[in-house]
């Protein structure tokens, strides 16, 4: 994608979804403040007792430094069990982030109030609650506004994680531009976070002189030895958001030149240095029915063609293409409608021979990349529903779901919301769905929200294990919107010209698979709890004679 079409589709996001992007920015901001409000309401406090308290100093301010080392991810999952999904947990995992500076910054300021400026006061005859309000705050609030700034510029950068479990914020749109690929919503998103941390750090800067003045006009004077350290360590931390954006705008014109719509260049496999002998390097996407086609695809290659794999698994559905071109991988299974839609960007299709056909053709041109045969298991977009929704609503197609959207909390996965098969293709046909409401989750929490009756429906695919569960109703595409998802394995012409025999075997074990396949060896490892490396093997033990 060059630069002018990167532009052109930023604006264009602005003019059709201003709406969307003003609410993540307020919910983003609700989220952060809230957070640093819950670290000032116990941090203060509890740093002005420990500040008197030598020994719970000590204790305290070792443990929420400690807490603090906890990344805000796993507070979130371990959140999760506790208290579900939403703003809850989020403003749970940000608040542990956000009163460790607050609260060592208080104790740090109130026990450094200078003993002889103490006794002065006291000597004056002022009483304790003077003391305290016209001595120690005034001399401590530098330092305790310091320990807030650091927590306001660290929450808002960690609250793009509260859209993993449905809270929402400037997070949706990061990880729907890594899902779809799309380096605009990278950068929108992205910016917009650092704008947010730099602009709310010159702000709260701002407001702590015209405080401090306020509150004494020599503050600075009788502070400067004790702030001079704390200005260093905002020095660095300024320079460290600056490489941040820095990194952020770099990041994005990388994935726009390997991802997006492919680029405009040729990437030719015969700049691989393959030689005879050298292992096949095979990768995979980072869920499940992904994980166990391409630990199938080594087994085979390992057993019918006597070759050596290398197992590089579990890479990031955004990056797994752009590993493949750029020569980190030799294959991995994809998905047809994928490779139009995300990879290529082209126009939706609905006929399964004529998407291969049409990827197959434009991945060869543009990247010199090889399409195997597809299978005819399809892992297609769906709606899943609860079966009490389903039953209450009369919902039994999308068709019904548009007509009920009133009535129904959905929980999406934000590429959803934007990707051309997603809702815009659904409502280019069905009309427009009003739900009630809508809240974008990381897709492995979609079945759990749907069982603990925090959501009524969720985008699906069409092969996922969970579905073999009677709690759940996959409704019926009556109008025949969504475009295939046929399972082939992709890979360079380079090793393929070094090991011919590796589309023979592929192509036999995916002439196997089909849809109820796909789905039972899904099932195996979401619901009944085993290893896919597990279920992988014992399915290609059943079918290796076939090959």
């Amino acid at each position: 994608m060059n630069q002018t079409g990167l532009i052109e589709k930023i604006v264009e996001y602005f003019q059709n979804r201003s709406d969307v992007y003003l609410e993540a920015v307020a919910r983003h901001l609700l989220i952060s403040a809230a957070a640093v409000c819950v670290a000032c309401a116990v941090g203060i406090p509890l740093g002005i007792f420990c500040a008197g308290n030598a020994k719970m100093r000590t204790l305290v301010t070792g443990l929420f430094s400690t807490l603090r080392i906890v990344p805000s991810l796993a507070v979130l999952l371990l959140c999760i069990p506790l208290i579900g999904t939403g703003l809850a947990p989020a403003l749970v995992a940000l608040s542990f982030l956000a009163i460790p500076p607050v609260l060592i910054n208080t104790t740090q300021a109130f026990a450094g109030v200078p003993s002889s400026v103490l006794e002065t006061a006291a000597g004056m005859g002022m009483g304790g609650a003077r003391i305290f309000w016209k001595v120690k705050a005034p001399l401590s609030l530098p330092i305790v506004l310091t320990g807030i700034k650091t927590a306001v510029v660290e929450v808002i950068a960690s609250a793009t994680l509260a859209a993993y479990i449905g809270a929402g914020g400037l997070g949706n749109i990061i990880f729907t531009g890594l899902g779809l690929l799309r380096a605009d919503l990278l950068l929108i998103g992205g910016i917009s976070v650092a704008l947010l941390s730099v602009l709310t750090d010159f702000f709260l800067n701002r407001l702590e002189r015209r405080i401090v003045r306020y509150r004494d006009p020599n503050a600075k004077m009788k502070t400067e030895g004790r702030l001079g350290h704390m200005k260093k360590q905002l020095k660095k931390r300024w320079f460290g958001r600056m490489t941040a954006v820095a990194l952020i705008l770099g990041m994005t014109v990388l994935l726009s030149a390997c991802g997006g719509d492919g680029g405009d260049g040729n990437v030719s496999g015969d700049d691989a240095d393959v030689g005879s002998g050298a292992p096949v390097r095979i990768g995979s996407k980072d869920f499940t029915e992904n994980l166990i086609l391409a630990e199938i695809y080594a087994l085979a290659l390992e057993d019918k063609g006597g070759l050596a794999v290398d197992r590089t698994f579990s890479l990031a559905s955004s990056s797994v293409h752009t590993a493949l071109v750029s020569d980190e991988i030799d294959l991995y299974p994809e998905y047809t409608g994928t490779g139009l839609l995300s990879v290529l960007q082209l126009d939706l299709l609905t006929d399964p021979q004529e998407v291969y056909d049409t990827v197959k053709e434009a991945y060869e041109d543009r990247f010199d990349l090889i399409w195997l045969d597809y299978a005819q298991a399809n892992d297609g977009q769906g709606i899943a529903v609860t079966k009490a929704v389903s039953d209450e609503y009369g919902v039994r197609t999308i068709s019904d779901l548009q007509k009920q959207a009133a009535n129904i909390r959905f929980a999406s996965q934000g590429e959803f919301d934007e990707r051309e098969d997603g809702i815009p293709a659904l409502e280019a046909v069905y009309g427009p769905f009003a739900f009630k409401s809508s809240v974008v989750i990381d897709n492995a929490l979609k079945y759990d929200m749907l069982l603990n009756g925090e959501a009524d429906a969720a985008p699906a695919y069409t092969s996922e294990g969970q579905l073999v569960n009677p709690a759940f109703v996959l409704l019926e595409d009556d109008r025949q919107v969504w475009p295939p998802y046929n399972i082939a394995p992709v890979a360079r012409a380079s090793i393929l010209e070094t090991y011919p025999e590796i589309a023979d075997i592929l192509n036999a074990v995916n002439a196997l698979i089909d849809t109820p396949t796909i789905t039972s060896l899904n099932a195996e490892v979401d619901v009944d709890g085993k290893e896919y490396e597990e279920v992988a093997k014992a399915y290609y033990d059943s079918i290796k004679d076939s090959i």
